[in-house]
């Protein structure tokens, strides 16, 4: 259980960093939209902290649902809610319009619904795994898993 925790709250500080991370490659000024100014620090904060930790939760709680050895909900849900938010966030102009900063709490919200999609996509490999493995060993060492089918 602790490994699972560890390993969402990792996942869960990449979804809230990915935003800014995205943004590097353009420059400082690019990155610098994303910060608010010196009069609203506090407020701006919370109000960027509050809808990009949406799909973190996704995240997290896709690692307390995952199984060892492999942790396919985690890792499909974390994949798709990072890959989303960065081909979002990325060019996501705030100065080119007015409501530009609607997009801000539009993307998480859009981003945590594929990552539950992806997460139960992960969850039912998971499964459909667990049940291959659960087939072999049951099997006697000399017979296939399944029985072969008749002519």
């Amino acid at each position: 259980m602790k490994s699972r925790i560890i390993i969402g709250l990792v996942a869960a500080i990449f979804c809230l960093a990915m935003p800014f991370l995205c943004r590097i490659p353009r420059g400082s000024v690019w990155v610098a939209q994303y910060f608010p100014d010196e009069g609203h620090v506090i407020g701006g904060a919370m109000f960027f902290g509050a809808f990009a930790l949406i799909p973190a939760v996704v995240v997290f709680c896709a690692a307390l649902v995952s199984k060892q050895t492999f942790y396919l909900p985690v890792l499909v849900s974390t994949l798709v809610a990072l890959s989303m938010l960065a081909y979002w966030h990325h060019d996501n102009d705030l100065s080119a319009d007015a409501q530009a900063a609607l997009t801000l709490v539009f993307i998480p919200i859009y981003a945590a619904g594929l990552a539950l999609i992806g997460g139960l996509t992960g969850l039912g490999l998971q499964a459909l795994i667990r049940t291959q493995q659960i087939k072999t060993e049951q099997a006697a060492p000399g017979q296939p898993a399944t029985r072969p089918l008749s002519k």
